[in-house]
């Protein structure tokens, strides 16, 4: 694992309000906007957990970005167990992406640190209206519509019959995304439990397993579900745009300092922009 790098002013951080993340290598030009992304926006600290990062980009995050915190995975007995089930998992089809991490989401959250808190994939930037999307926590946990793939996005039939939820609902809804979603971690530990609960089902269960869908994604979904959670799913895309519905999508951009930009301009009604189920652009 990579030496923590002292941050310089790590001490001075306002922990109320922030986002989470986790990157590696390959994700760090990723993570790099989705830093300055927010900082432009509604500034707030980031911190993001480290599976594979370099020593330089380490390095190079505490040098220049103030309010970036790197930190290596909790030692925590959850997400060991967690990554032990998974890290053998056949890798997908992006670069370096392995499936492990996919499902640890709700347990970084729940270590995070901070009382009010997003969880952002390091696969978007933050175009606008990032204060406006935490003041949506004011009312309960936030979550945001998928618009990728939505037709793949509900759970199968058999997660129920094994983790049975004890309410009347419709099985293909909320159509939520895990890329995007809103915290108030001391109102809202019950309904992070029970996103943790079917991936801590699934390390014991291969059928719990293969009845989840899309890794954290489908417990997310059974969260939702089962606390009657369906009315805080936002169903405006514009919270998280896939790039593919994007007037950004049909382009190529150089990423380096001027990108966020003219991602705003090509891009000019969407808060959230994400590739979820794209090749980053960095790696093209």
């Amino acid at each position: 694992m990579n030496k923590v790098v002292p941050h310089p002013s790590l001490s001075e951080i306002d922990m109320s309000e922030g986002i989470v993340t986790l990157s590696d290598s390959h994700y760090y030009p990723g993570l790099e906007t989705l830093y300055l992304s927010v900082q432009e926006c509604y500034p707030l600290p980031v911190t993001c957990y480290d599976i594979g990062l370099t020593p330089a980009q380490i390095e190079h995050a505490a040098k220049h970005y103030p309010s970036l915190i790197i930190l290596p995975l909790p030692t925590d007995p959850q997400i060991e167990r967690v990554r032990t089930t998974f890290e053998q998992s056949e890798p997908l089809d992006k670069i370096g992406k392995r499936v492990w991490p996919l499902w640890i989401c709700p347990f970084l959250i729940s270590l995070s640190g901070y009382r009010r808190v997003f969880w952002l994939d390091t696969d978007l930037v933050v175009l606008r209206n990032l204060d406006e999307l935490f003041g949506k926590l004011d009312q309960g946990p936030v979550f945001t519509v998928e618009n990728n793939a939505p037709d793949k996005t509900p759970n199968l039939p058999e997660l129920y019959k094994l983790l049975p939820i004890g309410r009347e609902f419709d099985l293909r809804h909320p159509a939520a995304n895990g890329g995007v979603s809103g915290w108030d971690l001391a109102r809202d530990k019950n309904v992070l439990a029970d996103y943790m609960l079917p991936i801590l089902s699934a390390c014991d269960n291969i059928e719990i397993r293969e009845a989840i869908s899309w890794h954290d994604q489908g417990a997310l979904i059974w969260a939702i579900q089962n606390n009657a959670l369906e009315h805080r799913v936002e169903t405006e895309t514009r919270w998280n745009l896939c790039v593919k519905n994007s007037a950004a999508g049909a382009k190529t951009y150089d990423w380096g300092p001027d990108v966020l930009s003219k991602l705003r301009y090509d891009e000019p009604d969407a808060c959230i922009l994400h590739w979820n189920g794209h090749r980053v652009p960095w790696l093209s």
